[in-house]
């Protein structure tokens, strides 16, 4: 079938040589387009491959640009009916079909064609290799617990690797068939009575809120000792503990999961505590521990050819190395993680692998390649709603940010993604993500993002101040959102992931430059954050860092200016409405004050607030005090 397919793209080349000139990610954006019909809009193929528009403007360019195709008034043609229905031809009717089903219009449907038996799902070369062997693969393995592709492996996978915390309520149809894994799990080391009754205790941790879960987990540990239901008890319990914040607990209870595991899971289940306590681990910048414990599973995994299990531990070895700064090496791991996955049939983990690969383009720069990634990690998901993860969405945002306004790109968060920044989930796994948060919020003037995203970190990094990791982050973004020099001086000594601390280092030059103060204290921190960015690889953020040093070198930057001078604070832009708010703030008040003083809403004093300070180019109340002292 592969060279069938890759025969038949030879001669689309050869017939259409404009085809040719485009980049992997162009090729399947025309591919996309040609699903929906010979017209289209930019909108159709981004709902069609889980993207966001603006994230396909670049590929839109490329495709226009290699005159595949052109605008027909509102919307968007191929230049010709034989390229479309060329294009839709190289995609297999089964992917189109399943594609279309919850995206499009019915008459959509039609575009992919009817279904051929026996038809690989194909988009490109490595896709067609992954997914058809992906079932003899796992078959001929004998690997039953690894290879399953339903949503009961897909719980329990993302259990044990602590992405989930038995949070969503089952569906009866998910529910059974949760049941039915669990029984013929558990059957191996009791009779099928007994492995029925300890499935029914199972799945009870999914089907209650937070405090119910935790409540039921407890009971089983109280009343089951050293059994398989335990020690997935221990896990839930371990999971909850840790997505509350409670990071002290979740570690104990993992500690205790991997305990019971020694004896009492399966066989094929034994690897996954050491995954899920390594992912914390991981997560407070212990990376040694991490490390020891992911490569624990990876051994045990091997050991007992459990393949679905390696894939996972390459996972979280790869953010391993993430975390550490060996950018290469992750993306190495990662991606033999994203082909053994395809041949298992494995597409969750394909795509959380993908996801993660995106986030290294974006920091190299790459933003092209960073948004293909993102595109195959959400085909990898297409049709299995429960398997979203939070690295697909966090990935998605950020390849966005990059091709939209800071305004758009905040609109894609809250529209899209509003529990990024109100669950806990983004934050235990992305330590740089907060001050990203506030930044763009900052750039957006949305405050309330900004203050969301501060608030989220904070409630991690009270629970544990005595583990630095969290504390860190949580200076990190308040020091920003409050222009505190002090407090980033705090969050570049304590951060323990080298991205983040050279974040931090490259936002306290820019915080010390737009106050004034001495080019040598500013070009020492800009200096240690392009170094820092050099060494873990991230050549966008050391490129962009160089690019202010070298200004900073020219004296392009403007000397301190006399608070006091008349000229150095341009009051006479401001309004006079504009000018008594000012005032007011800088006096201390908030803006429910000065509405109450001015018999205005608070909204209205909210926007002429973001007026002022674009307007005298400030970003806090601070520096509006300051400029008027």
């Amino acid at each position: 079938m592969l060279d069938n397919v890759i025969t038949s793209r030879q001669m689309l080349s050869l017939s259409y040589p404009e085809l040719d000139e485009l980049s992997a990610g162009a090729r399947q954006f025309v591919q996309a387009a040609a699903l929906v019909g010979e017209g289209f809009t930019l909108q159709e193929v981004a709902q069609l491959q889980s993207v966001t528009t603006l994230s396909l403007l670049p590929l839109l360019d490329e495709a226009l640009a290699a005159g595949v195709v052109d605008f027909a008034g509102d919307r968007l043609a191929f230049a010709s009916a034989e390229v479309h229905r060329a294009l839709r031809e190289q995609v297999p009717s089964r992917v189109g079909r399943m594609l279309l089903h919850s995206v499009s219009p019915s008459h959509l449907h039609e575009a992919a064609g009817p279904a051929v038996p026996g038809e690989e799902a194909v988009f490109s070369p490595e896709n067609s290799s992954g997914n058809s062997t992906g079932n003899s693969t796992g078959n001929s393995t004998g690997n039953s617990t690894g290879n399953s592709s339903g949503v009961a492996e897909d719980l329990l996978s993302g259990l044990f690797r602590a992405e989930s915390s038995a949070g969503e309520r089952l569906s009866s149809s998910a529910e059974d068939e949760l049941r039915t894994e669990l029984t013929r799990q558990l059957s191996g080391s009791t009779d099928a009575a007994a492995a029925g009754n300890e499935a029914d205790l199972v799945v009870r941790l999914f089907k209650d809120d937070a405090r119910g879960r935790k409540d039921w987990a407890r009971e089983i540990l109280r009343v089951h000792r050293a059994t398989p239901v335990s020690a997935i008890a221990a896990i839930v319990l371990s999971n909850l503990e840790w997505a509350a914040g409670s990071l002290d607990e979740g570690l104990h209870w993992g500690r205790e999961a991997l305990r019971l595991a020694n004896d009492a899971l399966p066989v094929t289940w034994r690897p996954y505590p050491s995954l899920a306590l390594g992912a914390k681990l991981n997560q407070l910048g212990r990376f040694c521990e991490s490390a020891t414990e992911i490569g624990r599973a990876r051994a045990l995994a091997e050991r007992l050819h459990h393949h679905r299990a390696i894939t996972d531990s390459m996972i979280a070895n790869g953010r391993v190395l993430m975390g550490r700064g060996h950018m290469a090496q992750a993306e190495a791991e990662l991606a033999s993680s994203v082909s053994l996955a395809r041949r298992l049939g494995d597409s969750t983990t394909a795509s959380h692998g993908l996801a993660l690969m995106s986030l290294i383009s974006l920091a190299r720069g790459e933003n092209g390649r960073a948004a293909d990634q993102v595109w195959r990690a959400g085909t990898e998901l297409a049709g299995r709603p429960r398997a979203a993860l939070v690295a697909h969405q966090w990935a998605d945002v950020r390849v966005s940010a990059e091709h939209a306004d800071p305004r758009n790109a905040v609109k894609l968060l809250v529209g899209r993604y509003p529990e990024l920044v109100t669950e806990p989930s983004l934050f235990l796994r992305d330590h740089a993500a907060a001050a990203w948060l506030v930044r763009l919020a900052r750039r957006a003037e949305d405050t309330s993002l900004a203050a969301s995203a501060v608030r989220a970190v904070e409630r991690l990094a009270q629970p544990s101040a005595a583990d630095p990791a969290y504390t860190a982050a949580a200076l990190h973004a308040w020091a920003l959102l409050h222009d505190n020099v002090e407090a980033l001086e705090c969050a570049v000594r304590q951060h323990r992931y080298p991205f983040a601390a050279a974040a931090a280092d490259e936002d306290l030059g820019m915080l010390l430059m737009r106050r004034g103060d001495r080019e040598a204290s500013v070009g020492r921190h800009l200096r240690a954050a392009r170094d820092r960015y050099r060494s873990i690889g991230a050549s966008a953020a050391a490129t962009r860092v160089e690019s202010v040093l070298r200004e900073l070198g020219t004296g392009f930057f403007p000397p301190r200016s006399n608070p006091a001078s008349p000229a150095a604070v341009p009051l006479d832009d401001l309004t006079e409405a504009e000018l008594r708010i000012a005032h007011l703030v800088a006096g201390g008040m908030t803006n429910r004050q000065v509405a109450t003083r001015l018999g205005r809403s608070p909204h209205t004093v909210n926007y002429h607030l973001r007026q002022i300070f674009r307007k005298l180019d400030i970003g806090s109340r601070v520096e509006l005090a300051r400029l008027l002292d």
